[in-house]
């Protein structure tokens, strides 16, 4: 069987491997013998690349879905039905799992998985043959032969992350990518008001070992060369001792790489935090979301501004970067408490800080919240990218010309994070450090990467709020 895969992302800001489809055809090839894959990653791909793509012969095609580009998700829709009518499409993804059934009412899609996808998509590549019903795959919806939509029941999570083969890197153009993403854990054991990862995961929390990190981490190396290394878990660091085991393998084994990750500063301890330096960490990325602590515990934050504070000059301690990420909108916050963020912002000794306009979510408590207490401009969650500024609801505490006037002064200080597009400039400076670390020699190139880094930050993007 020929399966196309394809990441709709043409105009987003950031190039990088689709760990959620990379998986999905790894397992597949577990379960499968027969397959062949093809991507089209709209965000790397010539021309003619993707042409040939929409004129291949294909026996299934999934397309992940997250709501900033549902609109570029539709248009290919359309561009597919155009040259093959018959082929049978399935959308995954987050958005799936976030707005379920409404899914297909802008597409012609035959099928979606909701939740997490392995073993669904592999399933329903077992339905293709004949070989299974549809109506006995978990996490699967479709349109039955009457046209109406079935849902089938959840899918269980996988118990042990360890057991998932590595990504299919192999598939897509790794040399047109400038870092190396890795993905070490699902889900996450907090409920913040506004993150729909809980929505997502519910509260489950599973993680791969230290051991089968490094597997991964070798695997890239050896394959497709030193680049700068980012974890995208939720946070890095929920389990200390797990973080502590791959600092050790990655010191003892004298791998030298730079990587980065997001943090909960609350629960770091500053003898890690010295080994995460040594063992290559330059970065940290902190949720810190508001410095009022009355706010952080109406948006479920569990912690304090003490705590985080604590955390962050135990970071710098160990001569780790900081990046404190800050939210504008959640549950009660006002003009007032904003104020309180900016200025803990500029006196927290952290190296950047950005500030977001707040969206929510199907299946979160700021959903709730706002549907109850506030007003919001449109419930079509992918019609929030659409909107500039980007406030999409207002509350009686909060209301729309006080959100404005937050942005106002956010930007003021350089800090208004909302820019999420393709940036000539970006890509430029991605690509150039990711030529450093290739051309110079090892620990050269690190600290040259790390020089312009700064220069960049500092001279281009709080210049243009980007």
């Amino acid at each position: 069987m020929n399966i196309g895969l394809i990441f709709p992302n043409k105009d987003r800001r950031y190039k990088t491997v689709h760990l959620g489809l990379a998986y999905l055809a790894s397992y597949a090839r577990e379960q499968h013998d027969d397959l062949t894959f093809q991507v089209l990653d709209t965000r790397v791909a010539t021309s003619q690349e993707t042409k040939k793509f929409f004129s291949s012969s294909f026996d299934l095609i999934g397309i992940t879905v997250f709501s900033p580009v549902y609109y570029e998700v539709i248009d290919i829709f359309n561009r597919i039905r155009k040259t093959n009518f018959k082929v049978p499409i399935c959308l995954g993804g987050p958005y799936v799992t976030t707005i379920m059934e409404d899914v297909f009412k802008k597409t012609s899609a035959d099928f979606a998985v909701y939740g997490e996808g392995e073993i669904t998509f592999s399933e329903l590549i077992h339905h293709l043959k004949g070989q299974r019903e549809l109506r006995d795959i978990k996490g699967l919806m479709y349109k039955n032969e009457l046209g109406a939509i079935v849902t089938n029941p959840m899918r269980e999570h996988m118990k042990d992350l360890n057991l998932l083969p590595l990504p299919a890197y192999d598939i897509f153009p790794m040399e047109r990518y400038p870092l190396h993403r890795m993905v070490t854990s699902r889900g996450c054991p907090y409920s913040c008001a506004w993150c729909n990862s809980s929505s997502i995961w519910s509260k489950s929390y599973r993680t791969r070992n230290a051991e089968h990190i490094m597997k991964e981490v070798d695997f890239l190396i050896n394959h497709y060369g030193k680049k700068i290394f980012v974890f995208g878990d939720n946070s890095f660091n929920i389990d200390l001792k797990r973080v502590e085991s791959f600092c050790d393998l990655l010191i003892r084994k004298k791998i030298k790489i730079l990587w980065s990750a997001s943090f909960r500063a609350d629960i770091m301890t500053q003898e890690i935090a010295h080994k995460m330096k040594e063992a290559g960490c330059y970065n940290a990325s902190i949720g810190i979301e508001s410095a009022n602590n009355e706010i952080l515990s109406k948006m479920g934050k569990s912690t304090t501004v003490e705590k985080i504070l604590s955390g962050i000059r135990m970071f710098k301690a160990a001569g780790i970067e900081v990046l404190s990420q800050y939210v504008i909108g959640s549950p009660y916050d006002t003009l007032e408490t904003v104020k309180e963020s900016i200025e803990f912002a500029k006196k927290s000794e952290c190296d950047y800080s950005n500030f977001y306009t707040v969206l929510p979510f199907k299946g979160t408590p700021q959903w709730e919240y706002v549907l109850a207490h506030g007003k919001m401009y449109t419930q079509d969650i992918h019609d929030f990218h659409t909107i500039n500024p980007r406030i999409v609801f207002e509350t009686p505490e909060f209301p729309y010309k006080d959100r404005l006037e937050a942005i106002k002064l956010v930007k003021k200080e350089g800090f208004y994070s909302n820019k999420d597009k393709k940036s000539w400039l970006f890509d430029y400076a991605k690509e150039t450090t990711r030529k450093i670390q290739k051309l110079l020699p090892e620990s050269v190139g690190e600290r040259l990467f790390l020089i312009l880094k700064s220069v960049y930050k500092l001279k281009v993007v709080k210049k243009n709020n980007i």
